[in-house]
């Protein structure tokens, strides 16, 4: 089962990443979505809210329930 959501309210959505090398999950913002010509969505720009840290990547990683899931919690 993957995670579900729309694509068009993914923009400043919080995410916790499950971590299974670390002590505690990581929690992150969507601080931007990058749309290609046809406006479908290519990649997320993910910022971490403790580092500030911002990172790239394929917004189809975040389907993913073993590593991602909605919210802060």
């Amino acid at each position: 089962m993957t995670n579900t959501f729309s694509t068009d309210s993914l923009l400043f959505s919080k995410w916790t990443k499950e971590s299974q090398h670390e002590l505690t999950d990581r929690f992150y913002l969507v601080v931007a979505c990058q749309r290609d010509a046809q406006g479908q969505l290519m990649q997320v720009v993910m910022q971490d809210i403790n580092t500030l840290q911002e990172q790239e990547m394929d917004w189809h990683e975040l389907e993913d329930p073993n590593h991602w899931h909605m919210g802060w919690n």
